[in-house]
């Protein structure tokens, strides 16, 4: 049975194949940022293959516009392609690397992390307070702190904080020197600023105004839709959360707050958000194309959906019933399922804004370097050509 590392390499080198017939043919010229990085290319490495793969947006339009699919003898699938070099990337340059197989590679293995993380939540609550402690209504400032202790609570999630953004640090910075030509010129903060507005627009899932082919042949807007409100929904439950420590450590004011606070409306807006969004992501991945999926990418893919859905329906449960008897028991599935997150963020699907932010910028910085260059070429004086005997000659 053939070994996932020889299937990366299988895939890396017919991914070169491609896109040197992609570069050939240029049917697909100006369709996104794939398909002018790769105009600024002859060859292709290793590198140059995982930098385009996160650069993809999987927006399949170059999919259904290529007259060399299968089953034509050119094989032509990009978005099958860079799906599976993606995941090839997130093993890759997670750290400890042995980790990121265990738990980026088999979905069984990211399942029972998580659900170990909610079990022993559950546990140490039902430890410290006794069932008929835990299925007690507690109301009030404070009254999370009664079933969980802050300081505990603090420990805990500031440890799995760092976790996760150093792991996060680790593989970009392997990732960064990794995709960086040594011919490169340094990134401005111009480049910088193109990036982000190409990311927090989605841009290169817009299709020029159209949408993307996704779920199918029809361009559609409804994943740029969706993806925009997971991605802001993370971005307000975030707000809300630091607004929160804001007011308990600073304010010296302790959760629970009522439902009108700014607290509670960031994280009602931003849970709706991610509920909405991962619930739309999981439906159009159910209904999209087989012959573009790679299949590894869509089971890892869908585990981290599901898992984020998750994270975001419990915590908008506990909101609902947090006056309840039931308050514990959610509260502790809650925390469990946030913290096995951040436990298997480095490893997961959740790392891929990382690294194709970085492939944005690098785009960035070569979009600009190609336009001064462009710039510069018709600035030049245009050559005179005047009769001679004998034939032509040119000046400036």
């Amino acid at each position: 049975m053939q070994s996932n590392e020889s299937k990366d390499l299988d895939l890396m080198e017919d991914g070169k194949r491609q896109m040197e017939l992609c570069n050939a043919c240029r049917y697909c010229e100006g369709y996104c940022a794939v398909w002018r990085a790769i105009e600024w290319r002859r060859d292709f490495t290793d590198n140059d293959m995982t930098y385009l793969a996160n650069l993809c947006h999987d927006c399949r339009d170059c999919y259904y516009a290529c007259p060399f699919t299968t089953p034509h003898e050119f094989g032509i699938n990009p978005p099958q392609l860079f799906a599976g070099l993606r995941e090839e990337t997130y093993r890759k340059y997670a750290w400890p690397g042995s980790w990121g197989k265990a738990l980026g590679e088999k979905v069984a293995g990211f399942w029972l992390v998580f659900i170990l993380f909610i079990v022993v939540m559950l546990g140490g609550i039902f430890a410290k307070n006794g069932v008929s402690g835990v299925f007690q209504k507690y109301t009030g400032e404070g009254s999370f702190y009664q079933i969980f202790p802050e300081t505990l609570m603090i420990g805990i999630f500031s440890v799995l904080g760092l976790w996760m953004v150093l792991g996060w640090a680790i593989g970009a910075s392997k990732y960064w020197r990794d995709i960086r030509s040594s011919k490169a010129e340094k990134v401005s903060i111009q480049d910088i600023k193109t990036a982000t507005k190409y990311a927090l627009s989605l841009k290169f899932l817009d299709g020029e105004g159209a949408g993307c082919t996704y779920p199918s042949e029809e361009p559609a807007k409804a994943r740029r839709i969706y993806h925009h409100l997971l991605g802001y929904g993370f971005l307000l439950n975030f707000a809300s959360t630091t607004l929160a420590a804001f007011y308990a450590h600073v304010l010296h004011i302790p959760a629970p707050y009522p439902v009108y606070h700014p607290v509670v409306i960031l994280g009602i807006v931003g849970g709706i958000g991610l509920i909405i969004g991962t619930s739309g992501l999981l439906y159009l991945k159910l209904k999209s194309d087989k012959e573009v999926n790679d299949e590894r990418s869509v089971k890892t893919g869908s585990a981290f959906t599901v898992a984020l859905l998750t994270v975001a329906f419990t915590g908008m449960v506990l909101l609902i019933f947090r006056d309840s008897a039931a308050m514990g028991v959610l509260l502790a599935i809650h925390l469990g399922s946030v913290a096995a997150l951040f436990f298997t963020a480095p490893y997961t699907k959740f790392s891929h804004f990382v690294y194709r932010y970085l492939a944005l910028v690098n785009f960035a910085q070569e979009e600009r370097v190609a336009h001064e260059a462009e710039t510069a070429q018709k600035a030049k004086p245009a050559k005179k050509t005047i009769a001679v005997a004998g034939g032509v000659a040119s000046k400036n």
